[in-house]
């Protein structure tokens, strides 16, 4: 019975490592036959996504591999790391914002970017409480609930984000 569960876990895992796969640098252009970047994403949001994915990676595999330890520290890092976006998606001067300019956004544009911020501020809470779940999950050496917590905050957090805001505000063209 645990062997059937664990082999459920890994099918769903491998499921979830090729989703989170089709938005990180991984992609590869069929023609081509080579890796892709996030061409036309500007730094630091490519490098703020890029670290975000590469530890979303890292807890499913501790998951999955059962080192739910390794899994706590990554997931306490994801919390760190998500009091990074405001500051990488709202700088103190709007002017200069190169996410503004992707995404066609007015810099003198108060309102909208008030919004934006806020909606902004409600994931990065999500991705924090989230990160949260999965740490105590996995320092309760639960693996079935650590699982439960990623997937989510992979649902509730980094897919609703990306619709709402990468999907709505930067062009197809300029991800």
């Amino acid at each position: 019975m645990r062997r059937m569960r664990l082999l459920g876990i890994g099918l769903v895992g491998v499921g979830l490592i090729g989703l989170m796969g089709m938005g990180t640098s991984s992609q590869v252009r069929a023609e081509e036959q080579k890796a892709i970047g996030h061409e036309g994403v500007e730094e630091p949001t490519r490098a703020l996504m890029d670290a975000m994915s590469k530890r979303m990676t890292n807890m499913l595999e501790g998951i999955l591999a059962g080192n739910l330890k390794y899994v706590s520290q990554e997931a306490g890092t994801v919390v760190d790391q998500s009091y990074t976006i405001n500051k990488t998606f709202f700088p103190l001067d709007p002017k200069d914002n190169k996410w503004f300019k992707k995404a066609k956004i007015d810099p003198s544009d108060k309102e909208n970017i008030t919004k934006l911020k806020e909606s902004f501020d409600t994931y990065q809470k999500g991705i924090a409480t989230s990160a949260l779940e999965i740490q105590k999950a996995a320092k309760a050496n639960n693996q079935d609930e650590t699982f439960k917590s990623f997937v989510s905050m992979v649902q509730k957090t980094c897919f609703e984000c990306h619709k709402e805001n990468r999907d709505k505000q930067v062009p197809i063209e300029n991800r």
